[in-house]
C-alpha cells in the first residue's frame, strides 16, 4: 500500500467505528479505531523511517522517533507515541481481544483517534521521504 492509501484507509476505519458506536458494538470500535491508528502510523513511520516496524527498538521508541523527524517537539512525540501504546493495549488488547471495555477508560481513546489520524495525514503530506 502507498502512503495515501494507508492514510485513506485510516479515515475509512474511522468512519466505520464511530458508525459503530452508535450501535452499541464496543468490541468492534476499539478493534476499528486501532486499524485506524496502525494505518496511519505505518504511513508515518514509513514516511520519516522507511520502514513500517520497529527492528530492534521498542515501538514507543520508533514511533516517537518518526513524531520527531516528522516535526515535533521531543514532548509532543513522547504524547503521541503513547498514544499509539495506549490504542494498541487498551483499544485492540483489552476491548478486542479480552472483550473488556470500561466507558472512562477507553472512550477517550476513541474520541482522540481522529486527531492522531489527522495529525499524522498532516506530517506526512508536508514531510519528505527519508
Amino acid at each position: 500500500m502507498s502512503l495515501e492509501e494507508h492514510l485513506r484507509t485510516a479515515q475509512v476505519y474511522l468512519s466505520e467505528a464511530y458508525k459503530l458506536y452508535e450501535e452499541g458494538y464496543r468490541a468492534d470500535v476499539c478493534e476499528k479505531v486501532w486499524a485506524a491508528v496502525k494505518h496511519a502510523t505505518i504511513a508515518l513511520t514509513t514516511r520519516f523511517l522507511g520502514v513500517s516496524e520497529p527492528k530492534g527498538i521498542p515501538w514507543r521508541e520508533f514511533v516517537r522517533e518518526a513524531f520527531e523527524k516528522a516535526g515535533l517537539s521531543r514532548d509532543e512525540a513522547s504524547y503521541w507515541a503513547s498514544y499509539f501504546i495506549d490504542v494498541r493495549r487498551g483499544l485492540h488488547g483489552d476491548c478486542f481481544y479480552s472483550l473488556y471495555y470500561e466507558e472512562s477508560e477507553h472512550k477517550p481513546l476513541i474520541e482522540k483517534a481522529p486527531q492522531y489520524v489527522n495529525l499524522v495525514a498532516e506530517l506526512v503530506k508536508r514531510g519528505s521521504t527519508p
